[in-house]
């Protein structure tokens, strides 16, 4: 059962035995998206952004086991999502996470090896039950509410002050995960907060959702598409993990 009052730790999720991955049936993206019509497989998303404890954590083992991600990221602080980095980065610290939970990675570069260090393009295991980043469509599902959709403009309610972090009721910066009310999946914060990378690439740029503690409502729609080159760290610009649904 999720707790129906606003958490301001990640704390909440232990003591309340709150699984950090909210599994999410498939279904078909509606006609007023930008991705009509495309089919959604089953899969599980983060309940909440990752935070500067959890990248902090992941990236201590990363660093002792090859991967290149040495003084990376930024954070306000434990329960705050992780913020500064780029599109490489973040995908590399998905495999860390994988390996280090002993879970297969799953971005590889040449001869199935595993995506450790440089800006390079890796290949997707679509099979592996590691973790990674959710496709844009995954995102917007799961930011709709899935099959439990009630057709807000915003992940929750067509009231974003409800359910997100924006530039009118901020002063520009992040706050902790988890402390605006959760959408119809109970998942967090996607509808600010902060930017979410993903996946999907346009032209030589990589996808972004979610808006932000910078933008106004505009940018928070679940409808609202964004995008950075791969190799941008920015304030407010963080992610959230996705893995194939049983895993």
């Amino acid at each position: 059962i999720i707790p129906s009052r606003r958490n301001t730790d990640l704390g909440f999720r232990v003591a309340n035995s709150v699984p950090p991955m909210v599994v999410v049936q498939g279904g078909r993206l509606p006609i007023t998206s930008g991705l009509a019509n495309q089919t959604v497989e089953s899969f599980q998303i983060g309940r909440c952004e990752v935070t500067w404890a959890e990248w902090q954590a992941v990236r201590t083992y990363a660093i002792a086991n090859g991967y290149d991600l040495t003084s990376v990221g930024t954070g306000l602080g434990s329960s705050y999502p992780v913020e500064q980095l780029n599109w490489f980065e973040t995908v590399k610290w998905c495999n860390a996470k994988s390996q280090m939970e002993g879970k297969t990675p799953v971005y590889t570069i040449s001869n199935g090896v595993t995506y450790k260090a440089g800006e390079i393009q890796p290949a997707l295991n679509a099979s592996a039950n590691g973790y990674r980043l959710p496709t844009e469509a995954e995102w917007e599902w799961a930011a709709r509410g899935g099959p439990k959709s009630q057709g807000y403009a915003f992940s929750g309610s067509n009231d974003l002050n409800l359910v997100g972090w924006h530039a009118l009721n901020t002063h520009g910066s992040a706050k902790p995960v988890g402390t605006k009310a959760a959408n119809e999946l109970q998942i967090y914060d996607m509808s600010g907060n902060v930017t979410e990378w993903c996946w999907d690439v346009t032209t030589n740029q990589r996808i972004t959702r979610g808006g932000g503690t910078i933008g106004d409502a505009t940018f928070c729609g679940v409808y609202t598409r964004g995008w950075g080159y791969p190799y941008y760290r920015m304030p407010n610009l963080g992610f959230r993990l996705a893995c194939n649904s049983g895993n």
